[in-house]
């Protein structure tokens, strides 16, 4: 179904809906049909500081499966998902 024929069915159910409220609902729904659907992925990577724990992470990334952590010899080691709290506290 094309966009036009989106906008036609929506308004025949709500003919005082506007051009620009139906197409900015429209593309809400696709965004989170994409989001729930996980058919969008990706990778990051990033450098890492020795002893900091926590870092902010792109507004991009909205759900991580798995962290591997590559320590120079090219071999990239899976960091197990944490379950509970740290034993030990950071630093700072």
């Amino acid at each position: 179904m094309k966009l036009k024929e989106m906008m036609e069915f929506v308004q025949q159910h709500h003919p005082d809906m506007g051009e620009t409220e139906v197409k900015n609902l429209i593309n809400r729904g696709m965004e989170d049909f994409s989001i729930k659907t996980k058919m969008i992925t990706g990778t990051f990577t990033f450098d890492t500081i020795i002893d900091k724990r926590y870092y902010t992470l792109p507004d991009l990334i909205l759900e991580i499966d798995e962290v591997y952590y590559d320590s120079g010899d090219s071999k990239g080691r899976r960091i197990p998902r944490l379950v509970g709290k740290p034993q030990e506290m950071d630093r700072e």
